[in-house]
C-alpha cells in the first residue's frame, strides 16, 4: 500500500515510518525539513512541504492510497520553568516584597504562560487542506493521531492533566484538536480518528486496550508512541472503528 505520513519527524510519526516499512509499504514521509528523518529504506520516499501550504499537501498526495497523521504542536515547557526559577530567584535576592514582590514571582510567569502558550489554529488549518486534498485526488482512507481529553473523552488523562496542565498550559492546543476533529468528522472520508493517552518512548508492546468507554477510569493513562502507531496501521484495512474515535492505553 502507498501510505503518505504526515508528522514524520515526530515521535510517532518515526514509528510509522518504521514500522510501515516493516510491514513492507511504500511509504512517503512528509515534513519541513525531511533530513530529521533519520531511517533510510528502498521503500522510503520523502515530501518536503507544509501543511499550512495547500499546494505541498495536494502534490504529496497523488499516488497514495492511505493518509495517516501524527500532527503535533510541540509545547514550549523548559522556558517556562527556566522563568518561573529566574523570577523566584531575582525577587529573593533582590529582596522585592509587597506589589512588586508579587508582579515578579506570579505576574511575569502568568504573562509568560498567555505569551508562550497562545490560541493556536495550525492543526485545524492544515487539516482543512488535508481533507479538501483528499477529497479532491480521491483518497479515501484517513487515520489521525489526536488525543484522550478531546471531545466526549474528556476527563480520562487524570487528575494532573485534567486540572492543571490542560487547563493552564494545553488549553489552546486541545481547542485547535477538537476543531480538527470536528472538520474530519463532517469530511466524506472513510476515518479513524485515534486518541492515545499521554504518550511515552518506550518500547513496543502490541498489547493495549483500545475502544474503551469513555467512562472508563480504569485505563493507565498512558501508552507508548511505537504502539500508537502499532494500532494506527492496523486501521488501514480493519473497518471496526471506522468513522470513530477510539481511544488507545494501557
Amino acid at each position: 500500500m502507498n501510505l503518505l505520513i504526515l508528522g514524520a519527524t515526530g515521535g510517532t510519526g518515526r514509528a510509522l515510518v518504521e514500522q510501515a516499512l516493516e510491514q513492507g509499504h511504500i511509504v512517503t514521509a512528509f515534513a519541513r525539513d525531511p533530513s530529521k528523518l533519520r531511517t533510510t529504506h528502498p521503500n522510503l520516499r520523502t515530501a518536503k512541504g507544509d501543511i499550512l501550504n495547500y499546494h505541498s499537501v495536494e502534490t504529496a498526495l497523488r499516488g497514495q492510497d492511505a493518509v495517516l497523521s501524527a500532527l503535533g504542536v510541540r509545547v514550549r515547557v523548559w522556558p517556562l520553568i527556566a522563568i518561573v526559577i529566574l523570577c523566584q530567584l531575582a525577587a529573593r535576592f533582590t529582596g522585592l516584597i509587597g506589589p512588586a514582590g508579587w508582579l515578579v514571582r506570579i505576574g511575569i510567569p502568568v504573562l509568560v504562560i498567555f505569551v508562550l502558550y497562545r490560541p493556536t489554529t495550525t492543526l485545524s488549518e492544515g487539516t482543512k487542506n488535508i481533507v479538501r486534498a483528499m477529497e479532491k485526488v480521491g483518497v479515501k482512507r484517513f487515520i489521525c493521531e489526536s488525543s484522550l481529553g478531546i471531545g466526549d473523552s474528556k476527563g480520562q488523562l487524570g487528575f494532573l492533566y485534567n486540572y492543571v496542565l490542560i487547563p493552564i498550559l494545553l488549553r489552546n492546543i486541545f481547542a485547535d484538536k477538537g476543531l480538527q476533529e470536528q472538520l474530519i468528522k463532517q469530511s466524506t472520508l472513510d476515518w479513524v480518528i485515534v486518541r492515545p493517552a499521554v504518550l511515552t518512548n518506550n518500547p513496543r508492546t502490541r498489547v493495549y486496550r483500545s475502544g474503551f468507554d469513555v467512562a472508563d477510569r480504569s485505563i493507565q493513562a498512558k501508552i507508548s508512541r511505537a504502539d500508537v502507531a502499532d494500532f494506527m496501521l492496523g486501521q488501514l484495512t480493519d473497518d471496526v472503528y471506522l468513522r470513530k474515535t477510539p481511544g488507545v492505553s494501557y
